[in-house]
């Protein structure tokens, strides 16, 4: 198991030392030392998966690369589920002070597009979708959430939906990730629900997952307010609705938005499978930074992978 996830950090960001391989398995909920890293990363080696490159970090290898495709898909399936649930477990965010670590999504976008991007989360911060308005802009070399962003290239990070996740647990309520949707808005009122994308069936961010394959039209609801976003559902236990009901307007009147329904397990809007639970219906995050790929920048985003302070969000005319 942390074989093969070393072999998938250093396929996704190229050669390591082992105490950056070190920061990146405690960041996926690894209890791990530079030393154990380096033990594995030796059996590695001896298997032909991983090497070092001249300036001794390890890289993995072609027959690494193969490996790593012959894993099992279905063995992974739901993993990206395991990693809002270490989020939130993980998340230390106080909603009474407006302090602590929030749950966050990335994107790392090369600096010539700087102000092209600036210009779109203008336009973006009275969205009435928003999760939240703050941002936080990284410059190249600088650390976020013990990741470091790459040379040529800056990070927005917007707060991920899985706040409401945080918020709720605090009040003694726990969530669980159902789907991920597309949702058609008319007259910027959500309307009904296009695609559904389960998160037990994928590997990966259903959410991401939507965005690039280009199927949102933020933008669009931005000029005219008809379009797509994606939203996330979740299911909680009917008896704490009301529970859910007040933590949302506490959450609205701090400044958080997003929540597109409360739905009691015989509300048929939006034509929601069928069950016991209520639901929480809720903009995604993702929608924050949907319009810049819509543009057709190129962004590499993670998705509730980086926790940051909260303080450290500001509205964008306050950023720049």
């Amino acid at each position: 198991m942390v074989e093969e996830e070393i072999l998938e950090i250093l396929s996704e960001f190229g050669p390591l030392s082992s105490q950056e391989i070190e920061k990146e398995l405690q960041s996926r909920g690894f209890e791990i030392r530079s030393r154990t890293v380096r033990y594995h990363l030796k059996k590695l080696e001896l298997r032909g998966l991983v090497s070092k490159n001249d300036y001794g970090k390890s890289q993995i290898t072609t027959k690494g690369i193969e490996f790593l495709r012959g894993v099992k898909t279905s063995e992974r399936l739901g993993e990206f589920t395991e990693r809002i649930e270490l989020n939130v477990y993980s998340c230390d965010f106080d909603i009474f002070r407006m302090k602590g670590r929030v749950p966050t999504n990335v994107a790392f976008i090369r600096k010539e597009n700087f102000e092209n991007c600036i210009r779109i989360l203008e336009e973006m911060e009275n969205f009435p979708f928003l999760i939240h308005r703050g941002v936080f802009i990284a410059d190249e070399g600088e650390e976020l959430g013990g990741k470091t962003v790459p040379q040529g290239l800056f990070a927005i990070v917007t707060i991920s939906n899985t706040i409401y996740d945080v918020l709720l647990r605090s009040a003694g309520v726990n969530t669980y990730p159902e789907f991920s949707a597309l949702v058609g808005v008319e007259k910027m009122i959500p309307k009904r629900i296009l695609e559904l994308i389960s998160y037990a069936g994928t590997t990966m961010s259903p959410g991401w997952l939507l965005l690039r394959s280009r199927l949102t039209s933020v933008s669009s609801i931005l000029r005219t307010g008809d379009g797509i976003i994606i939203s996330a559902v979740r299911s909680f236990s009917r008896y704490a609705i009301d529970i859910v009901v007040r933590n949302v307007e506490l959450a609205s009147s701090k400044g958080f938005g997003g929540v597109l329904a409360i739905l009691h397990p015989s509300d048929k809007r939006f034509s929601l499978p069928t069950g016991k639970r209520a639901r929480l219906f809720v903009s995604a995050g993702l929608n924050h930074l949907a319009p810049i790929h819509e543009m057709g920048i190129e962004m590499d985003v993670r998705v509730n992978e980086i926790l940051l302070e909260f303080t450290k969000f500001k509205p964008i005319s306050q950023v720049k």
